[in-house]
């Protein structure tokens, strides 16, 4: 009767609290992995909004004669804001343009804005605004219609332009 028994194996107490304590540390390293995989997605959206917004300015610079009087035709997939030197170009997930996007921006998971306007005291001298920003929210975020870049240049029109 003076033996004690020896204790073998883990009580159910310390097994709900080594449970708990792995429970924790699950969470935090999913929650961790989650902000990971957002930052690297937002990287990667940032660097294609760079790319492509480059892209458009290039575009402009190259014939700003059509931009400043709303040659649709040479825009495409630009859409003309009446009556502006404004356009708005959308994007789907992969970042392929959605071709008549004004009629399906459902679609697009990205938009470019570009803003043309005349400089004060010049008729020549044009800015060129374009913002890019994410439609839908990012996970863990709940603000739609994030700005995740935006890119300013000037352009000299030379000739005869008709605009705003």
């Amino acid at each position: 009767m003076g033996r004690f028994k020896e204790k073998r194996g883990f009580t159910l107490i310390e097994l709900i609290i080594a449970v708990a304590l792995l429970a924790v540390a699950g969470t935090v390293a999913v929650r961790l992995f989650v902000h990971a995989h957002v930052n690297n997605r937002l990287a990667a959206d940032i660097d294609r909004s760079v790319f492509y917004g480059t892209s458009w300015i290039e575009r402009i610079k190259s014939s700003p004669g059509d931009w400043i009087n709303g040659n649709a035709s040479a825009l495409d997939p630009a859409v003309c804001e009446l009556d502006t030197c404004s356009y708005i170009v959308y994007y789907d997930e992969d970042w392929n343009p959605v071709r008549g996007g004004e009629n399906r921006p459902q679609e697009a998971e990205y938009e470019i804005y570009i803003d043309l306007f005349r400089m004060t005291g010049s008729d020549r001298l044009w800015a060129i605004e374009l913002r890019t920003f994410k439609i839908e929210p990012y996970p863990l975020d709940s603000e739609p219609n994030r700005e995740i870049h935006s890119l300013s240049a000037l352009v000299n029109v030379t000739g005869e332009v008709t605009g705003p």
